[in-house]
C-alpha cells in the first residue's frame, strides 16, 4: 500500500470542559484565542515539511468550530499554500452542534472543507446535561440540516454508549435517532473513564454508576447489528460507514502511515520518529514567539517496534492485516517471526487467518488490547 500522508490541526478551545473528556482541550476565551491563531499560522509557515504531498487534512480539538468561519478559512488557505494538498483530499473538521450555523458552515464549505464530524454523543437532554455538553438534541437536527444546506455531503456523527445510569433502551433510541439523520458515517464509542477527568474521580468515590458488563456488551452488539441493518458497514472497532465513506484520515492512522500535526498537543509521525507538541496553549504560544522547540516528548521506533505497532493498529480494522503487503513494506519475515503468537491467538478464538490475511474474530475485537499486546511480547 502506498504510504499516504495526513495532516492534523489541533484547536484546543472549548466553551466548557466536559466531565468525561481527556482530550487536550481548555475552556478559554479572550485575547489568547487570537494569540493562538497567530502562533498556529507561524508554526505552519515555519514547518520544515512544507511542500510535502498531503492526502488528508483533519481539524480536531477541542472544538475547531469554536473559531470563526473566517479564522478556519485563513488557516486552511495557509495549509494549501505551504503543502501539496491533493485535489481530492478529504478535509474534515470536528464540530459541536451548538457552535455552527448555516453561514459559518457555508464559509467552511467554500474554503474547501468537505467533511464534518459532529460530536453529538447523545440525543437525550438529561444525558447531554450530565456530560456538560453545550448543545441540545434539537440543535443536532438543526446543525445537520445546516450542513446539508451548506453543501456538505459527507457527515459523521459521534455517539457514546455505556453512559452513567444509561439503560440499553436509551442507547438504542439514541442510535436510531442518529441513523434517522442519514449521516454517511457513524463513530460509536463505549465510554472510557480516563484519569484526571471529573467522571473518573466521581467513579472512584462511588458517585458514578455505569452499566454493568453484560449491558455494555449488549450495547456494543446492538450498535453493530443496527448499523449494519441500516447500511453502515463496520470497518474499524468503533466506526461504521456507508460504502466508500470510510474516514480516510483515520485510515492513515490505523495503517500507521505518516502524518504531521500542528497546534498544542498535536502529534507528528515521520520515518519511525514520533513527537508531540507542548500541550498547554499559553506555553505553546510562548515557545512559538520565542522560536523555541515545540516538542516535549519524542520517540524513535525500531523496525520490529514499528511492525508490532502497525499490527496493533491494523487489527482494529475489519479487513485486518495483509501479510504480503506488510512484509513488503518492512522487508522483514513477519509471519514466521510471530508464528507462535498467531497460533496462540487462533487457539483462543481471537484471531482467524485466511487468504494471506489475519483479522480478529467477533470475540477478538472485544479483547483487542490483550490480543495486540501479544505482538509486543512476541
Amino acid at each position: 500500500m502506498r504510504e499516504r500522508i495526513g495532516l492534523y490541526v489541533h484547536i484546543p478551545f472549548c466553551h466548557t470542559k466536559c466531565g468525561y473528556c481527556d482530550f487536550n482541550s481548555y475552556a478559554m476565551q479572550g485575547p489568547i484565542v487570537q494569540a493562538f491563531e497567530d502562533a498556529l499560522r507561524r508554526e505552519i509557515e515555519q514547518s520544515p515539511y512544507s511542500g510535502s504531498a498531503i492526502d488528508t487534512l483533519f481539524f480536531g480539538g477541542g472544538t475547531p468550530t469554536f473559531l470563526t468561519g473566517d479564522s478556519l478559512t485563513q488557516i486552511l488557505e495557509l495549509l494549501f499554500k505551504r503543502f501539496g494538498i491533493h485535489p481530492d483530499a478529504e478535509i474534515t473538521s470536528e464540530a459541536n452542534p451548538g457552535t455552527v450555523d448555516t453561514a459559518k458552515l457555508k464559509t467552511m464549505r467554500e474554503a474547501g472543507f468537505n467533511r464534518l464530524s459532529f460530536g453529538v454523543q447523545s440525543f437525550d437532554a438529561a444525558e447531554l446535561k450530565r456530560m456538560e455538553r453545550i448543545h441540545s438534541p434539537e440543535e443536532v437536527f438543526t446543525a445537520v440540516m445546516a450542513a446539508r444546506e451548506a453543501g456538505f455531503d459527507n457527515l459523521n456523527l459521534d455517539l457514546i454508549y455505556a453512559l452513567p445510569d444509561q439503560p440499553l433502551e436509551r442507547w438504542q433510541a439514541n442510535l436510531l435517532k442518529a441513523i434517522q439523520l442519514q449521516p454517511e458515517h457513524l463513530s460509536l464509542y463505549g465510554l472510557m473513564l480516563e484519569p484526571n477527568t471529573r467522571f473518573y474521580h466521581l467513579y472512584q468515590k462511588g458517585r458514578l454508576r455505569l452499566p454493568d458488563d453484560e449491558t455494555q456488551l449488549a450495547m456494543h452488539a446492538f450498535a453493530r447489528a443496527c448499523a449494519q441493518e441500516h447500511g453502515y458497514q463496520p470497518y474499524e472497532i468503533s466506526n461504521y460507514a456507508k460504502p466508500g465513506r470510510e474516514c480516510q484520515h483515520n485510515l492513515i492512522y490505523w495503517h500507521n502511515m505518516p502524518y504531521f500535526g500542528f497546534g498544542p498537543g498535536a502529534v507528528s509521525y515521520w520515518e519511525g520518529a514520533r513527537w508531540t507538541n507542548i500541550k498547554h496553549p499559553r506555553e505553546y504560544i510562548r515557545r512559538v514567539k520565542e522560536g523555541e522547540p515545540l516538542g516535549f516528548e519524542s520517540e524513535r521506533l525500531t523496525g520490529w517496534e514499528r511492525v508490532a505497532e502497525t499490527i496493533m493498529l491494523g487489527l482494529r480494522l475489519e479487513a485486518g492485516i495483509d501479510w504480503e503487503a506488510l512484509e513488503t513494506r518492512f522487508q522483514l519475515p513477519i509471519r514466521s517471526h510471530y508464528a507462535e503468537v498467531l497460533i496462540a491467538l487462533e487457539s483462543r478464538g481471537w484471531l482467524q487467518q485466511q487468504n494471506g490475511s489475519a483479522r480478529l474474530t467477533e470475540e477478538g475485537f472485544l479483547w483487542h488490547s490483550e490480543a495486540a499486546a501479544a505482538f509486543f511480547e512476541g
